[in-house]
């Protein structure tokens, strides 16, 4: 649970970090998944210049397309079956009943809040083009579909710093108007996060965020699910992503 200093923190600022979030048990079960799924994606092409250094679980072509239905991705059950065909069941159920907990306590807890995406982002050692610049996670979205407040949450499987590509933050520059950037990145308030495995970066759809290559010896992997206050659609009413449920929450944020 997050006390009501770190929703505040979160608001006010556009990130919240929570270290040790993930127990070395899970972990170790989203290493794994990573894993397999990055050994899949290097038989069909290379993770930095035909992936982006980007792979989602039920985007990557691991499983067949008629497997991938809008029930899949729309339905608690065929999702979490659909998942526990390439990872243990456990692993879904932590994306949704924790990572989703934590996330619906920082968004509108009125309305309902759902999966929307969830990405492994991985950087192969001394690749110092993985990079990716200045962004803001909710443009990858249209403008009406913006309305919809996101979460993302970037957990690092591995050790993180500024040495193997670690995410470099602009925190919101003025708390009266949360998510407001008037100009180009102020590098007084920037920050890198180091982070160790199983600590998780909430991060508001609006936060400006980049990272660098990795120019370290070893695989730099994250895991980040994103969540979004009602289901996001495209026209046709198409999703535009993931919208599984999650349930509604039952309980009241800490004081402490």
């Amino acid at each position: 649970m997050l006390s009501l200093d770190q929703i505040q923190f979160y608001r006010t600022h556009g990130y919240l970090i929570v270290e040790e979030f993930l127990t070395e048990e899970e972990v170790q079960l989203y290493a794994d998944d990573a894993q397999q799924l990055t050994n899949y994606c290097y038989e069909q092409g290379d993770i930095v210049s035909d992936w982006g250094c980007v792979i989602e679980p039920l985007g990557c072509g691991y499983h067949d397309d008629d497997q991938v239905t809008q029930q899949a991705k729309s339905d608690r059950p065929s999702y979490l079956s659909l998942r526990a065909q390439s990872a243990p069941r456990a692993l879904p159920l932590c994306t949704l009943d924790k990572f989703g907990l934590f996330a619906q306590q920082l968004l509108d807890q009125d309305q309902p809040t759902y999966l929307l995406n969830e990405q492994y982002i991985v950087k192969p050692p001394h690749s110092d083009s993985a990079q990716f610049a200045w962004h803001q996670d909710v443009l990858y979205f249209s403008e009406s579909q913006r309305q919809h407040s996101i979460v993302s949450v970037w957990t690092p499987l591995t050790s993180v710093s500024e040495s193997n590509g670690t995410v470099l933050v602009e925190p919101f520059p003025d708390p009266e108007y949360p998510g407001v950037y008037r100009g180009a990145p102020d590098e007084k308030g920037l920050f890198a996060a180091r982070m160790e495995a199983g600590s998780a970066m909430f991060m508001d759809g609006r936060l400006k965020h980049c990272s660098s290559g990795n120019h370290g010896a070893s695989f730099r992997v994250v895991y980040m699910p994103q969540f979004s206050v009602g289901r996001i659609k495209r026209e046709g009413d198409i999703l535009a992503a993931l919208a599984i449920p999650l349930e509604e929450p039952t309980w009241v944020a800490s004081a402490d």
